[in-house]
């Protein structure tokens, strides 16, 4: 193919730096592997075309030199990242294997100088490539050494896909079976098919704002753009025609780059850099602020079409295109508090003596889940009220309420009233008052239907199956969380490590087998009928020990050395070997009114 550069080429007299806007390393194992098997199977004398690279080089990118006097010019990846440091950390890996043969070493450092880091002229390390400020520590630090110089995990999720890569790639070189000779001659043929054989597209441009149309079309190997960087892309490609027709600057790509890089950086700190969390960000902002039809919602094109760039009247579509930039940026805070409450970071505007109650209730929200119907009340909320806590505790413990009655115990559908839920984000941004959307959360979901479903369902005189189904977990938990709260602390287990069906525990067992205490107690029909009702369920961490055991025997005594409700550190057990010496019938008709009368006080709300 004519036009078409090698990986020596590109990197002759460049020094390579992913932007901050950009989305950080995405590649997982499929992507790596595909790329090592295709030079593997690669012959020695072919070229094979692997992709386009799109450079950008700033009008005041500085120029660097090396401590033997080569000089080389910045240039910001726009496209191409996947494949540039995957590239980099393979020949860095085979420049360490290289370096295991004594006869090689001047070439495996010959290729960690070309294409991994030098020296500057002032003794400094000159890395070839620079990832976005998010990994770019980790990747020196972790990612490119011999062994790493810091013991701290990955800070966000591209990093870990860094050195998920640096691993699987040593592991493919180590375990390439041959005599040293054989292994020697292999890597050095590695090294000759990545760096001469392989051909890119080379597109260098002299504004990022030029590529907004090409990159829309453009993907890394098996990555799809998420529709928050086509949005990205089409405000860059604004930013050109505007400026074209003004005869001016618009100032859209600064913004641009500015708010993604913010974006971004938040995003994989919350744990969320993927691109279904970055398309619910772009969607749930939408729907807050310029239109509550989710039907309407098309992503990016529905971005193109509210701003489109044949209205004429460029100087308002300009103000309008910043107004939106700076919207989706603020919107990023309340999205990732809404959705990983938990963070250390969350709520940092808050009250910090409210911290722990937002926290608290953003996390129980979170646990019975059913999210996209209230992410974008949460967000309206803060960004109508930043900073009010006391508006925004109240609308969580209402949300948590409405969500566990409808959607766990009345099990209606996960869609219901989440348009109109959307429709209420909508009309807090645009003035209804605090007082008034609370009213309307009540009204949407105090229906008969749903409010029928709650009180048949937790009826506390009926026999009714609650195994399997999401919300026991949930409620056993909340009443662990109650009873510990009487005693003035916290539950003693957390949540993360009761969330299976391993932590749900029959008193009377699903097999009550040959064992004379369960069957002089329950007929086959009793069984049947009561051994998955509330009453006759709890958490546990011995479910496996405690198994079909006489109830005796699962009681236990506070002096007992094996697990046993009376020794767990669970209260809801060890307030079974307190308040219930024999499990009968009438023990579980009494545990479930218990559990049932609580419950109902727990998530009772006035909806009239």
């Amino acid at each position: 193919m004519k036009n078409t550069f090698s990986l020596q080429d590109l990197f002759h007299d460049r020094v390579f730096r992913v932007p901050d806007y950009q989305r950080g390393y995405a590649w997982e194992a499929q992507q790596v592997n595909e790329f090592l098997d295709d030079l593997e199977l690669l012959g020695d004398s072919r070229r094979h075309y692997t992709g386009t690279v799109v450079l950008h080089q700033l009008a005041d990118a500085r120029s660097v030199c090396d401590n033997e006097g080569t000089f080389y010019n910045e240039a910001l990846i726009v496209d191409g990242q996947q494949r540039l440091t995957t590239a980099v950390v393979l020949l860095n890996e085979i420049s360490k294997a290289l370096g295991e043969f004594k006869a090689l070493q001047s070439l495996a450092e010959g290729i960690r100088k070309i294409y991994v880091a030098t020296t500057d002229i002032n003794g400094l390390p000159l890395h070839k490539l620079v990832l976005n400020r998010n990994t770019n520590d980790f990747f020196k630090t972790n990612v490119l050494p011999d062994l790493p110089k810091t013991a701290s995990a990955p800070p966000v999720a591209s990093a870990s896909r860094l050195l998920e890569a640096k691993e699987l790639i040593a592991t493919r070189l180590s375990e390439f079976e041959g005599t040293s000779e054989v292994r020697r001659n292999w890597l050095i043929g590695m090294h000759g098919k990545l760096t001469k054989q392989l051909q890119f597209s080379l597109y260098e441009v002299d504004r990022e704002a030029e590529v907004g149309v090409i990159f829309e079309v453009m993907n890394d190997r098996g990555i799809p753009l998420s529709e928050l960087e086509k949005v990205k892309n089409y405000l860059l490609y604004a930013d050109a025609a505007i400026g074209e027709k003004i005869n001016g600057k618009t100032g859209l790509s600064e913004a641009v780059n500015d708010a993604w890089a913010d974006i971004l950086r938040r995003l994989m700190f919350a744990d969320l850099g993927t691109p279904a969390a970055e398309n619910q960000l772009l969607r749930s902002h939408w729907l807050t602020a310029y239109d509550p039809q989710s039907r309407s919602w098309h992503g990016s094109r529905s971005v193109r079409s509210k701003f489109d760039l044949r209205s004429g009247d460029y100087k308002r579509l300009l103000h309008q295109l910043h107004e939106y930039i700076a919207g989706l940026r603020r919107s990023c805070v309340p999205f990732c508090d809404a959705i990983r409450p938990n963070r250390e970071i969350a709520f940092g505007d808050m009250d910090p003596k409210q911290k722990g109650e937002l926290t608290l209730w953003g996390t129980k929200l979170m646990r019975v889940g059913y999210t996209a119907t209230f992410v974008p009340l949460l967000m309206a909320i803060r960004l109508k009220w930043p900073g009010d806590a006391g508006k925004y505790l109240e609308a969580l413990q209402l949300c948590e309420v409405v969500a566990f009655r409808t959607y766990r115990i009345a099990r209606y559908y996960s869609t219901y009233r989440q348009s109109s839920m959307i429709r209420l984000a909508y009309q807090i941004m645009r003035g209804m008052d605090f007082p008034q959307a609370m009213a309307e959360i009540k009204s949407l979901f105090g229906g008969r239907g749903p409010r029928n479903a709650f009180d048949e369902f937790t009826d506390p005189t009926e026999v009714q199956h609650w195994y399997g189904r999401g919300s026991v977990n949930y409620l056993l938990y909340e009443y662990e969380s109650f009873l510990a709260s009487k005693l003035g602390g916290s539950p003693r287990v957390q949540w993360g490590q009761l969330d299976s069906a391993d932590s749900i525990e029959h008193i009377l067992p699903q097999y009550m087998g040959e064992h004379v205490y369960w069957n002089s107690r329950f007929t086959s029909d009793e069984h049947e009928e009561y051994k998955h009702d509330l009453g006759n369920l709890t958490l546990t961490k011995g479910n496996s020990q405690l198994s079909n055991k006489p109830y005796p025997d699962k009681k236990g005594s506070p002096e007992s050395d094996k697990y046993c409700y009376a020794t767990s550190l669970l209260r809801v057990e060890s307030e079974l070997a307190i308040n219930w010496p024999d499990w009968t019938r009438e023990s579980i008709d009494q545990r479930r009114a218990r559990l049932l009368t609580w419950a109902m006080s727990r998530w009772h709300v006035e909806f009239e």
